[in-house]
């Protein structure tokens, strides 16, 4: 199918008008501060511009700051002033930085830069949403990256992928530390760093971005599946980690799929396999040692 040049032209123009809407949305906003346009004018930033994720073009780290900076004071400034009024220098202050550097905002920073930048794709029955804005081929190695994870599960933890995952690449504002991952049961959504190091093969060692994510894949088992017993009882700890509340659980479903020991009983890592595989009565553990001799007569 053919387009015509007037379509192009059409297109073009539309394009090359990202750069005005913004100017005008801001002068809007500016002329009254009013906080629900400054949420509406937050949102359109997310949806028109990638500036939330971890990957900055070269050269392009102050204007990427300088965007976030006006996106969090329209977004959510206004909305948690008394006065916005007194606002107003910040954000015309910080508009001010931007202004000169619209070219580069256009080109770098949204779909107007020539390369396709996709918000989503689907993969393996699951979706990977582009939070960091990474170009087709990049987003595309990600994608595939997690999905040789998800291919190391073994048995029946493959039930955590039932119905598809839902992976969201971010960056590093969507996490708290240095976390590599987590998931977000409200939002049935895996968060991975999106970083270069995801993209490595780290091995099946303990704390490793394999080991993340198919820890936070127990979170995802535990929650689609009921699986009746109450696993941050001493009894079922491993690690360390696994005595914070709520990590049980997880710490097992990734420590047992490994293969991983030396964090914790190993007759613990044994029962957990057993039980969730089937072979044993959850609702039954073993008779403690001093009642033994009544039964076994």
């Amino acid at each position: 199918m053919s387009v015509s040049s007037s379509a192009l032209r059409v297109a073009r123009r539309f394009q090359a008008s990202l750069a005005d809407q913004l100017e005008t949305r801001i002068n809007q906003l500016l002329a009254d501060l009013d906080p629900g346009r400054g949420r509406e004018l937050g949102q359109w930033l997310e949806d028109n511009f990638f500036f939330l994720g971890a990957k900055t073009p070269k050269g392009q780290k102050a204007l990427k700051e300088n965007v976030r900076k006006l996106h969090w004071f329209v977004k959510h400034g206004l909305a948690q002033s008394q006065t916005p009024e007194r606002l107003r220098d910040t954000i015309e202050g910080v508009w001010g930085e931007i202004k000169p550097h619209l070219a580069d905002l256009t080109r770098y920073f949204s779909t107007e830069g020539g390369k396709n930048v996709p918000k989503e794709i689907t993969l393996g029955g699951n979706t990977y949403v582009n939070v960091s804005g990474f170009d087709e081929e990049l987003l595309g190695k990600y994608a595939k990256r997690i999905e040789t994870v998800f291919d190391s599960l073994k048995g029946w933890r493959r039930k955590a992928l039932a119905g598809g995952v839902r992976v969201a690449l971010a960056g590093p504002r969507d996490f708290r530390g240095t976390s590599k991952g987590t998931y977000r049961s409200s939002e049935d959504t895996l968060y991975v760093r999106a970083t270069p190091e995801v993209l490595k093969r780290s091995g099946d060692s303990y704390a490793s971005v394999e080991y993340i994510i198919v820890h936070e894949l127990g979170h995802r088992y535990e929650r689609k599946r009921s699986v009746g017993i109450d696993f941050d009882k001493p009894e079922w700890w491993s690690s360390q980690y696994s005595r914070k509340e709520g990590e049980a659980f997880a710490e097992l479903f990734a420590l047992t799929n490994f293969d991983i020991t030396g964090y914790g009983s190993e007759a613990v890592l044994k029962r957990f396999e057993s039980v969730m595989a089937g072979r044993e009565d959850p609702i039954r553990p073993g008779l403690p040692e001093h009642l033994k001799r009544y039964f076994t007569q």
